[in-house]
């Protein structure tokens, strides 16, 4: 069959997962895990310690101290839960556009959309069940804010798209400066 321009597949946009990125099942069973396991360390928290009560995991420098976020990290923004709704569900959109309509994204590419997919999830609901998010990760030795779950897949997330991008950035490097040396012979 030839390719005619009415069924030519644009080159940047597919309808699927392309090959060498994570199939379907694969991703949406990485964002399923994500929002589960999320969501069920909020919930055991919250019947295991009061608010606001901590319990120590590694001596003070770690431990588990039940809290509410109403706003981002940092408490940034402090009152805008409705914001961080609305940038959730942008998000979400995103990611989905992004995975089932970018051209090849690797695996790292396909499991950072999967991680950030599921923790966005995973918080959306805590913002809209309660109007605050639960975090309980509690970060001492490093002055870190509480976290939980899904804010620990997003970060996740981060670290693996900045490490594909830095090596795609190495590799075009290369590449440009390989061609050059080979153009100036």
């Amino acid at each position: 069959m030839t390719q005619t321009p009415e069924n030519s597949i644009d080159s940047e946009f597919v309808p699927s997962a392309p090959v060498g990125g994570l199939r379907p099942i694969a991703f949406y069973i990485i964002v399923l895990l994500v929002f589960v396991s999320d969501q069920w360390s909020k919930a055991w928290i919250q019947r295991t310690l009061g608010y606001e009560e901590s319990r120590d995991v590694f001596g003070k420098a770690f431990t588990l101290t039940y809290t509410h976020n109403t706003g981002g990290a940092w408490g940034l923004l402090p009152h805008g839960n409705p914001l961080f709704i609305g940038f959730a569900l942008v998000a979400a959109v995103a990611l989905l556009y992004a995975y089932h309509r970018i051209a090849r994204p690797d695996a790292m590419v396909s499991g950072a959309f999967a991680l950030a997919l599921g923790g966005a999830f995973g918080n959306l609901v805590d913002r809209l069940r309660y109007g605050y998010v639960v975090d309980f990760f509690d970060a001492r030795i490093i002055h870190w804010p509480v976290f939980n779950v899904a804010d620990s897949a997003i970060s996740c997330s981060i670290v693996l798209l900045l490490i594909h991008f830095v090596r795609s950035a190495k590799t075009e490097s290369s590449a440009t400066t390989a061609s050059a040396q080979r153009t100036a012979e």
